[in-house]
């Protein structure tokens, strides 16, 4: 326990310390400065940019599409996936570091135990030699004086590292729900198309049955069986690649939700439905809705707070130190009032043969902040084209789409006349399997834009940052 002097006259000094206004160095972090577009081309869709501290709240944006299967899926992966596990891992270790960071701001005090017993030789005359015992509970405190604003300047940096991670964990999360909603988009198309290769083999099948009988009953030649085979071929072969194509994507989606690809399952279902309109009303407010940015933003302000960091360095340092405790040569004296004893004292340090190697470190400090800057309006930059892409392409595959389906309205007559013909006679087969291999690449075609605005739907909610 500290003696009663020694607390009058050290609490005081310490206090003061901690109290004082100390002058920070360094530059103070400001958001870098970018020239942006008012709004977006397509819809005009305007965009404002607001406080970074007044982040949006994440929201559970797949279940706009109402498909419990995908909501299954995502939600899995959230508490499954192992990238997002150590990402987590990762926002802890921050989380640690920051508090480390903090704890700079408070004396460092250090209690320990010690014993020694000394022989040595008495030089007074007749000589001889002594022996004497030492029993000691010292009680050290340093405490470095935050006079430039060092330790401040290392608890920013921390804590904007900490912020960084909070958001890159966010960010993860954001892209593991897109990877998961585009992936299984993707094996709805692929089930789209088996759904649509069945129906082709049963049409080809009848067909070849009609024609069989046909050729059996010398109706027509050779030429046109064999033709008619060989269609129904080609439709099982291209079924098994897609079969082959939905094995690999059902295992992608175990991967993803952390689970093995081995036994692994996902429901069929051949319905591709339109995706979710986006209100065309709606800010971007990219620098506030994307972590990914916000991210960017806070490892801008851990290397601006490095600067200081950096540029404290050249200044003196104040230390106090203190020490008390208790020193005896019997142990049952130690309890005793003179045993106790104490020290108090200050050092300040200054600089003087290492200025390059500081200044070294300084200019490496900067050299990382503009670094952390470019980066950060590179990403501004790749958010906006990753919100123009699906924006404008949204618009195209819409009338693209309705081109498909006005094509594939036509093919179905075209084939459904081309059947009729055929019965009476007035068409080869040859005709008939044109137009039912036009009325089947129709049926994939527009298949494959329903799948494709579905996958850009996901891209664009991503590149909004998961917001409306």
């Amino acid at each position: 326990m500290l003696s009663q002097p020694f607390q009058r006259f050290l609490l005081p000094v310490v206090s003061s310390f901690v109290l004082c206004q100390c002058t920070v160095v360094g530059p103070d972090h400001q958001t870098p400065v970018m020239e942006l577009p008012a709004s977006f081309s397509q819809n005009g869709m305007q965009w404002k940019r607001e406080s970074p501290g007044s982040q949006p709240k994440p929201q559970a944006w797949w279940k706009l599409y109402h498909d419990s299967t995908l909501t299954a899926l995502v939600e899995k992966a959230m508490s499954g996936n192992q990238d997002l596990k150590v990402s987590a891992a990762r926002l802890q270790q921050a989380r640690e570091m920051s508090r480390a960071a903090r704890s700079l701001y408070f004396p460092s005090i250090n209690l320990g135990a010690g014993t020694d017993r000394t022989k040595f030789r008495l030089r007074i005359p007749g000589g001889g030699s002594s022996t004497m015992n030492s029993f000691t509970v010292p009680v050290d405190l340093n405490y470095e004086v935050d006079l430039w604003g060092k330790v401040s300047r290392q608890v920013e940096s921390a804590q904007a590292s900490e912020a960084a991670a909070a958001e890159t964990l966010n960010a993860i999360r954001l892209s593991l729900a897109s990877e998961v909603a585009q992936t299984y988009w993707a094996l709805r198309a692929v089930d789209a198309d088996r759904a649509e290769y069945s129906k082709t083999l049963e049409v080809r099948r009848k067909a070849l049955e009609l024609i069989t009988r046909q050729r059996d009953v010398g109706s027509i030649s050779g030429l046109d069986l064999a033709r008619a085979e060989t269609e129904v071929a080609n439709a099982e072969a291209d079924r098994i690649e897609l079969d082959q194509q939905r094995v690999q994507l059902v295992n992608s989606l175990a991967v993803l939700t952390g689970a093995p690809a081995t036994g692994a399952s996902v429901p069929e279902n051949a319905e591709l439905p339109a995706p979710p309109d986006i209100p065309a009303s709606v800010p971007s407010e990219l620098l506030r809705q994307r972590p990914d940015i916000r991210a960017a933003e806070h490892r801008v302000a851990a290397a601006n707070a490095e600067i200081g960091v950096a540029t404290a360095a050249f200044y003196p340092s104040l230390t106090i130190k203190a020490s008390t405790g208790l020193d005896a040569g019997l142990l049952q004296e130690l309890t005793d009032a003179p045993s106790v004893i104490w020290s108090l004292g200050a050092n300040v340090n200054l600089p003087v043969t290492s200025q390059k190697r500081l200044r070294a470190q300084r200019d490496a400090a900067v050299a990382a902040h503009t670094a952390t800057t470019a980066e950060y309006r590179q990403t501004v930059l790749e958010a906006l084209r990753e919100v123009e892409d699906p924006l404008q392409g949204s618009a195209i595959l819409a009338l693209q789409q309705a081109a498909r389906d006005k094509a594939l309205a036509s093919a179905l007559r075209a084939y459904d006349l081309s059947m009729k013909r055929y019965k009476t006679g007035l068409v080869s087969f040859l005709d008939v399997v044109d137009a039912e291999r036009t009325r089947h690449e129709s049926e994939r075609n527009s298949n494959a834009v329903r799948a494709e605005r579905l996958a850009l739907s996901v891209s664009l909610i991503k590149a909004l940052g998961g917001e409306w």
